[in-house]
């Protein structure tokens, strides 16, 4: 067996021999790994928990966010999702034309489903430790899992972990959080609660003045303090009666799920207190300070909001929900100035309309909110990192300022990035191009053949 010298000790070489490794099989990452297969790249996913999704199945952040163009415009791949959890029983569209709806945990079977049909490998259960880069070149990384540590080589690596720990590790220069301050978005524990009586709940919201969401079986409510949600209302009795802290109403949102009748998911509590997405010990707590909120939350649920009555906590995430860490620095770096400016690019790979969503702190720049049949586009160059050859990023951590990132880290975007990504590794090992030098126009043509509106 040949081995790779780590820090003076031999580590195992892996005898598989990769044409694409993505590390990370989530929101991007899942697609990356199914669009390179796709091309018939030899493709390898490594991903620490044992299925397939990250936020959309172990955060459990569902439905998918509308990215609030006409149509709701989807990369391909993103489209054969929807349709095969729709056709499944698993997904729905609602009156607004957003078909993200979904099941996270059917969610699980249609990425493994995808990717095998495509001859796609998987090493779950296995973490990332290191990359392995020679003349700033990655070569391929280093992984642990119950074979102990190895080293797999490939000849493109995609960083698809949402915090571009590949990237980091590698030496590509990284920024983290807001550009004044350090200081990254709040953190979310989701939850899910069954036996909700869901004719009921919507009743109840209907006569307390919510006009939205009650589109049954899809329902969805949410109440921020100080807010014009009819909600508040219940919300201050629950802290009148001390059944619930301040800190727990910061942000509440909840949305019934396809295939699961009379089940919630709810996109909260929102951690207190928590600016470093990147310290294990702050999010270490944030998991015990989340399960004590969600504790007061639906005992709350119980008592004051009808339908929940006979309910119980189904599960609480296995991940805590991050909505932005790292972001490398790229060919290109997305601003404001292009959401502001509705920027177009040549090698655009994806295009939203989705507003700047900060949570957990003000911003004082200058945002111009998008109209309608208006959208901004994200260029290929956003993944390709500086400094580091044979590496390509997608997902949440490409190239972007603080507040730009936070209208393009939803799902759709995501996804769109990580099929761009796939399909340019791919592309490159199929010309002989180094990814570093393809023109992302090549790329958006490719993308555009497959049908997706770009």
């Amino acid at each position: 067996m040949d081995y790779y010298l780590y820090k003076n000790n031999k580590v195992p070489i892996s005898d598989e021999k990769y044409d694409v490794i993505i590390v990370g099989g989530g929101t991007a990452g899942s697609i990356a790994a199914i669009a390179s297969a796709r091309e018939g790249a030899k493709t390898l996913i490594i991903e620490k928990y044992g299925f397939l999704g990250g936020s959309s199945t172990a955060a459990q952040v569902t439905p998918m966010m509308h990215i609030k163009i006409n149509g709701n415009p989807a990369s391909s791949i993103d489209k054969e999702i929807r349709r095969r959890l729709i056709n499944y029983g698993y997904g729905a569209k609602d009156s607004s034309g957003n078909d993200g709806w979904f099941n996270p945990e059917m969610m699980k079977f249609v990425l493994e489903e995808m990717l095998l049909e495509y001859n796609g490998s998987i090493l779950y259960d296995t973490f990332f430790l290191d990359s392995i880069v020679e003349d700033y070149t990655i070569k391929g990384v280093l992984v642990h899992n119950k074979s102990g540590i190895s080293a797999i080589f490939g000849k493109v690596i995609i960083d698809c972990t949402g915090d571009a720990d590949v990237a980091f590790s590698a030496g590509v220069p990284c920024f983290i959080g807001d550009e004044r301050t350090g200081k990254n978005q709040a953190i979310s524990l989701r939850f899910m609660v069954g036996n909700i009586d869901l004719i009921k709940l919507q009743s109840f919201l209907k006569d307390l003045g919510q006009n939205w969401g009650l589109d049954y079986p899809l329902i969805e409510t949410a109440m921020v303090w100080n807010s014009n949600f009819p909600l508040e209302s219940v919300f201050k009795k629950g802290l009148d009666g001390k059944v619930i802290n301040y800190e727990d109403g910061v942000y509440f949102q909840a949305f019934s799920i396809p295939g699961m009748p009379g089940v919630m998911s709810f996109n909260c509590p929102e951690i207190p207190s928590i600016n470093d997405a990147l310290n294990a010990k702050e999010i270490s707590y944030s998991y015990q300070k989340g399960r004590e909120m969600i504790q007061r939350l639906y005992k709350f649920l119980k008592k004051y909001i009808p339908g929940f009555e006979e309910s119980y906590i189904l599960s609480v995430a296995p991940m805590i929900g991050i909505r932005e860490s790292r972001r490398i620095k790229g060919k290109y770096i997305l601003n404001i100035d292009d959401y502001n400016k509705r920027s177009k690019f040549d090698d655009a790979i994806a295009k939203t309309a989705y507003p700047v969503d900060v949570h957990g702190m003000k911003t004082e720049l200058k945002i111009l909110p998008i109209q309608n049949n208006e959208y901004f586009e994200i260029p290929f160059r956003c993944l390709v990192p500086l400094n580091i050859k044979g590496l390509l990023v997608a997902g949440r951590c490409i190239s972007s300022t603080f507040i730009a990132q936070s209208s393009i880290r939803i799902q759709p975007t995501c996804r769109a990035t990580g099929e761009a990504a796939g399909i340019a590794a791919a592309y490159s090992i199929q010309k002989g191009i180094k990814v570093s030098k393809i023109e992302g126009r090549e790329i958006r043509k490719i993308m555009r053949d497959y049908g997706y509106d770009i």
